[in-house]
C-alpha cells in the first residue's frame, strides 16, 4: 500500500503550513457577519459525518464499532467538543446526494479525492493513498492493458471508478463498462470470486483485505496509482469548520496518531501469500472445528477466542503433535520451562496446550509497562510471546534511543529488526534476538485474526441466513398446505355443487311429475264436476219433464175445477222453467271458473320449474369455473414445485463443485508436501 502523501514530510513543517492556511480561513470567514457553521454546531452540540459500512471506514461487529473513519472522526468530535454521530448510506450516491443537500457535515468513507470532487467540495488533507486496480480471478484471463479487457467492467455508481474508467473510455472506446447501484467494493470483489462477473475496479486497499477471504483474487492490472484519500465537506462561504478540520489533521499527523491508524488497519497487511492463505482458510474448516471449543473455553476478556485461535495457527497450524527444532511443541508451542511455568505437564495435550498459552499470554499482557496504550499492549505482548518480554524491553529503549515514541507499536515494531544488528544488539540488555521474526508474527496473528474474524462474522450470516431460509420454507410450507387445503376446498366445494346440481336436477323432475300430476288431477276434476253438472241439469230436465207431465195430467184432471187453478200452474211452470235457467248459467260459470284456476295453476308449476331449470344451469356453470380454477391451482402448485426440485439440484451441484474444488487442493497440497519431502531427503 502507498504511504499517505503527508508522511513524506517532516511534521513540524506541515503543522506550521495547515496553522497559517487555518488562520487565513478563519481571517477569511464570516465577512458578513453571519453565524458561521462551526458555532452552529456548537449551538446543536453534535456533528454528523456520513459514512458507508465497510471493514476499513465503519463497521459493527455486534459489541465494538470499528473502522479508520470511525475512529479518526469520532476524534475530530472530541477535538471540537462535540458529541458524535455517524449517519450510514447504503451507496455512495446516496452519500453524495446526503453531502449535496446538507443532511450530514462532512463525508468519511475512505472517498478518493478526484478532480471533479476538488472542483464541487473541500477536502480535509489526504490521511492515507491509494491506487484503483482492475481485479480478476485467478484461473481466468488477465489483461495486461485495457486494451485487452475482453468482458465488461464494473464499478460503482457515483464513484472515483467510474468516472476515472469513463475518462479512459475516450482512449478506449470498445471498453464496456457496467455500472452497479446498491452494491459495494466487497460485494462486487464476491461477484468476482464466485465468478458472477470477470472484472471490476476496486481501491487497492480493499483488494489487500479481502484477499484473506476470496484468496483467488488478484490484480490485473493498476488504473490509477497514489489517490489521495481525504474527507469531503461541503464548499460554503463561511471556513471556520474547514479550518479546524486543517489543524485536527496537522495535530493528529504530529502526534502519528494517523500512523497509528495506518498501521492498525494496514500495517499487518504484508505481501499476498495465495498458498498459504488458501491453507488457512481450508484448515479453518477441516481443522478449527475440533478445537474451537478449547479456544472459547479458555480466552479470557483481554485475549479473545478468535485471538488465541490465531496465535495457535501461527504457532502450529492447530497441530497438537507440532515439534519445533527448538524444542517447543503443542498446539500454542510452549517451552519445557514455560510448560512448567505455567503448570502444563502434557505439551502435546491440545487442551492443556491451549489453557497454558492462554495463562502465559495473559501474564505478559500483564507485564507490559502500563504507559502503553491497552489497545496496543496485546501486540507488544505477543511479539514478548515469540522472542521473550526482555528482547522487546530492549527494543522500547532503542526507540527512544532513536528519538521515537516506547509506547507506540508503530515505533516499536520498526525498530525491531535492529536486534539483528551487532551495532544495536550489543548497546542492549538481552542482546541478539530475532526480532524481524517476531515483527512478522505479530503481522501474520493479526492477519489471521482478521480472516477468522471475517469467517465467524460470515458464518452468523450465513446462520441468520439459514434461519430465514428455513423460515421461508415454513411459511411456503404452510402457504402450500393452504393451497392444498384450498384445493381441498375447492374439491369439496365442487362435489358440493356437484350435489346441489342432482338435487336441482331431482327437484325439476319432482316438479315436473307434480305438474303432470296436477293436471291430472285437475282434468280428473273438471271431468268430475262436468258430468256432475250434467247429471244435475240431466236431473233437472226430468224433474221439469215430470212437472210438466204432472201439470199436463193435473191439467186434465183440474182443467174442469178452475181456470184459475191452470193459471197457477202455468205461471209455476215457467217459474220452474227460469230456475234452470239460472241453473245451466251456473253450471257454465263454475267450469270456466275452475278451468281458469286449474289455467293458473298450470302457469305456475311452469314458471316454478323454469326457475329450477334456470337454478341447475346456474350451478353447472358454477361448477364448471370451480373446476377450472381448481385446475390452475393444482398446475401452479406443480410449477413451484419443480422450481424448488431444480434449485436444490442447482444447490447440490454446487455443493460438488466445492467439493472438487476442495478435493483438487488438498491433493495440490500433497503433491507439494511430497516434493518438499523428496527435496529434503
Amino acid at each position: 500500500m502507498i504511504k499517505p502523501f503527508f508522511s513524506a514530510f517532516s511534521m513540524a513543517p506541515i503543522k506550521y503550513i495547515l496553522s497559517i492556511i487555518s488562520i487565513l480561513l478563519l481571517m477569511a470567514c464570516n465577512p458578513s457577519g453571519e453565524s458561521s457553521d462551526l458555532k452552529k454546531l456548537q449551538d446543536k452540540k453534535a456533528i454528523v459525518m456520513g459514512t458507508i459500512n465497510s471493514s476499513l471506514t465503519y463497521s459493527y461487529d455486534g459489541e465494538h464499532y470499528s473502522g479508520l473513519d470511525y475512529e479518526l472522526g469520532k476524534k475530530f468530535a472530541t477535538y471540537l467538543n462535540l458529541d458524535f454521530t455517524v449517519k450510514e448510506f447504503d451507496s455512495i450516491e446516496r452519500l453524495i446526494q446526503a453531502l449535496d443537500n446538507k443532511s450530514i457535515d462532512f463525508a468519511g468513507a475512505g472517498l478518493t479525492l478526484t478532480p471533479k470532487r476538488a472542483e464541487k467540495y473541500r477536502s480535509s488533507p489526504p490521511y492515507y493513498h491509494l491506487t484503483q486496480t482492475l481485479v480478476y480471478r485467478k484461473g481466468n484471463f488477465r489483461p495486461k492493458s485495457l486494451a485487452e479487457v475482453n468482458a465488461p467492467i464494473y464499478v460503482l455508481k457515483s464513484s472515483s471508478h467510474e468516472e476515472t474508467i469513463k475518462s479512459l473510455q475516450i482512449t478506449f472506446p470498445n471498453l464496456q463498462i457496467i455500472v452497479l447501484e446498491n452494491e459495494d467494493q466487497e460485494s462486487l470483489l464476491q461477484k468476482i470470486a464466485e465468478e458472477e462477473i470477470k472484472f471490476a475496479i476496486v481501491d487497492s486497499t480493499t483488494l489487500a483485505q479481502s484477499q484473506r477471504y476470496y484468496p483467488l483474487l488478484a490484480e490485473a492490472l493498476a488504473i490509477k496509482e497514489k489517490q489521495p484519500v481525504a474527507w469531503l465537506m461541503p464548499k460554503i462561504k463561511n471556513d471556520s469548520l474547514y479550518a479546524a478540520m486543517i489543524e485536527f489533521m496537522g495535530e493528529q499527523y504530529e502526534s502519528n496518531t494517523i500512523t497509528k491508524l495506518e498501521d492498525k488497519y494496514f500495517g499487518h497487511i504484508s505481501e499476498f501469500d495465495f498458498v498459504d492463505t488458501r491453507a488457512f482458510l481450508n484448515r479453518i474448516e477441516s481443522r478449527l472445528p475440533k478445537y474451537e471449543a478449547l479456544f472459547k473455553k479458555y480466552a479470557t476478556d483481554n485475549i479473545p477466542w478468535l485471538l488465541l485461535a490465531s496465535i495457535s495457527y501461527q504457532e502450529s497450524h492447530w497441530d497438537p503433535n507440532a515439534v519445533s527444532p527448538t524444542g517447543v511443541r503443542g498446539m500454542m508451542m510452549l517451552t519445557l520451562d514455560t510448560a512448567k511455568f505455567v503448570g502444563i505437564k502434557n505439551r502435546r495435550n491440545a487442551e492443556q496446550s491451549i489453557q497454558g498459552g492462554a495463562k502465559y499470554l495473559s501474564q505478559l499482557i500483564n507485564r507490559v509497562p502500563d504507559s502503553i496504550p491497552e489497545d496496543e499492549k496485546i501486540w507488544f505482548a505477543l511479539a514478548s510471546y515469540n522472542i521473550g518480554l526482555g528482547h522487546v524491553l530492549d527494543v522500547r529503549r532503542l526507540a527512544t534511543m532513536r528519538g521515537q515514541n516506547p509506547d507506540s507499536w508503530v515505533d516499536v515494531k520498526e525498530n525491531l529488526p535492529l536486534l539483528h544488528q551487532r551495532q544495536w544488539y550489543t548497546k542492549t540488555r538481552y542482546g541478539y534476538a530475532r526480532g524481524l521474526e517476531a515483527k512478522h508474527y505479530v503481522d501474520n496473528i493479526r492477519e489471521y485474526l482478521k480472516t477468522l474474524t471475517w469467517h465467524e462474522q460470515e458464518k452468523i450470516k450465513a446462520a441468520e441466513k439459514a434461519k430465514k431460509e428455513k423460515e421461508e420454507k415454513r411459511l411456503a410450507a404452510i402457504e402450500l398446505e393452504k393451497q392444498l387445503e384450498s384445493e381441498v376446498e375447492s374439491e369439496q366445494k365442487a362435489k358440493k355443487a356437484k350435489l346441489v346440481e342432482l338435487e336441482l336436477e331431482k327437484q325439476a323432475k319432482a316438479a315436473n311429475q307434480a305438474l303432470i300430476t296436477l293436471e291430472k288431477q285437475t282434468k280428473a276434476e273438471l271431468d268430475k264436476n262436468s258430468i256432475e253438472l250434467n247429471s244435475s241439469v240431466v236431473e233437472l230436465e226430468k224433474q221439469t219433464e215430470e212437472a210438466k207431465n204432472a201439470a199436463v195430467e193435473l191439467k186434465k184432471q183440474v182443467e174442469a175445477e178452475a181456470a184459475q187453478k191452470i193459471k197457477e200452474i202455468d205461471n209455476r211452470v215457467i217459474d220452474l222453467e227460469k230456475q234452470v235457467e239460472e241453473a245451466k248459467l251456473s253450471a257454465s260459470q263454475l267450469a270456466q271458473q275452475a278451468q281458469a284456476e286449474a289455467q293458473q295453476k298450470i302457469e305456475a308449476a311452469q314458471a316454478l320449474a323454469l326457475e329450477l331449470e334456470k337454478k341447475a344451469e346456474d350451478a353447472r356453470l358454477n361448477t364448471i369455473e370451480l373446476e377450472e380454477q381448481a385446475k390452475i391451482e393444482v398446475a401452479e402448485a406443480e410449477q413451484k414445485r419443480l422450481a424448488e426440485i431444480e434449485e436444490e439440484k442447482q444447490k447440490v451441484l454446487e455443493q460438488q463443485k466445492q467439493a472438487q474444488e476442495k478435493q483438487q487442493t488438498e491433493e495440490l497440497e500433497k503433491q507439494k508436501a511430497l516434493e518438499q519431502q523428496k527435496q529434503e531427503q
